[in-house]
C-alpha cells in the first residue's frame, strides 16, 4: 500500500497518480480553478474521492504539479540547441525561439490559468515568479557565455538583458497564434531570432545571410 503523501512506488500507484494530474489538468483548463472540486477530479480519473488524498492534500498542491511538470517540458524542449557551439550562437537562439513557441502552444491553457490565479492570489504569484526566475536564470547564463566568448557585448548587464528578452519572447509566444496577428512559425520565429541576436549585439559575422545581416546599430550594439 502507499504511503500519504509519498511518491509512488508501484505502478498501480504512479497510473492512479497520473490520472489524477491528467483529470486536474483538463477540468482546470475546461471549467477554471475556482470552479473545481476535489470530487470532480476523482471521478474524471475513475477513482475514489478519499484516493485523491493519497497524494495531493489540495487542489493547489495538484496544480503546482501540473505547472512543474509544464515547466520541466518547456526546459527540456528548449535545450535542444545547447550542444551547438557558442560559434552557431544564431542557431542556438532559433532552435530555442521554435522550441519555446511550440512548448507554450502545447500548455497555453494551463498557463492562462496559472495566470489568473496570480493575479489575485500570492501563493501563485510567488509561483509564477518562481517559474519565470528559473528562465531569467537560464537566459543569464547564456548570455554571460555569449559575453565570455566574444559574442555579445560585454555591457549588457546579463540579469536585466535576460530579464527584458525573456519578458518579450513570453509575451510574444501567448500572442502570436491569434488570427489578428497573421503571422505563421517561421515568421515568428525569424522576428524573435533576429530582435533578439541584434539586442545582444552578436557580430555580423554570426549572422546567416538569408536574414540579411543588420548593419552596425539597426538593431543594437555590437561586441
Amino acid at each position: 500500500m502507499e504511503e500519504p503523501g509519498a511518491g509512488p512506488v508501484t505502478d498501480r500507484g504512479r497510473r492512479t497518480r497520473g490520472a489524477l494530474l491528467d483529470a486536474g489538468r483538463q477540468l482546470f483548463e475546461e471549467l477554471g480553478f475556482a470552479d473545481v472540486r476535489i470530487h470532480h477530479i476523482a471521478d474524471r480519473a475513475g477513482v475514489a474521492h478519499g484516493t485523491f488524498y493519497t497524494w495531493f492534500d489540495s487542489k493547489e498542491a495538484l496544480l503546482r504539479e501540473i505547472v512543474a511538470g509544464v515547466v520541466q517540458d518547456i526546459f527540456e524542449s528548449t535545450s535542444v540547441g545547447h550542444g551547438l557551439p557558442p560559434a552557431a550562437a544564431y542557431a542556438r537562439i532559433e532552435t530555442a525561439n521554435r522550441a519555446f513557441l511550440r512548448a507554450v502552444t502545447r500548455h497555453a491553457r494551463i498557463l492562462r490559468v496559472l495566470d489568473s490565479l496570480a493575479d489575485t492570489r500570492e501563493d501563485f504569484r510567488r509561483l509564477r515568479v518562481e517559474v519565470r526566475e528559473s528562465f531569467v536564470r537560464r537566459g543569464m547564463d547564456g548570455l554571460v557565455r555569449l559575453q565570455t566568448a566574444g559574442l555579445a557585448d560585454p555591457s549588457l548587464p546579463p540579469r536585466a538583458a535576460a530579464s527584458a528578452l525573456g519578458a518579450m519572447v513570453e509575451s510574444f509566444a501567448h500572442l502570436w497564434q491569434d488570427p489578428l496577428e497573421g503571422l505563421d512559425e517561421q515568421e515568428a520565429v525569424d522576428v524573435l531570432t533576429r530582435l533578439w541576436a541584434g539586442a545582444i549585439g552578436l557580430p555580423p559575422a554570426a549572422w546567416p545571410e538569408s536574414t540579411g545581416t543588420p548593419a552596425p546599430g539597426d538593431l543594437g550594439p555590437r561586441a
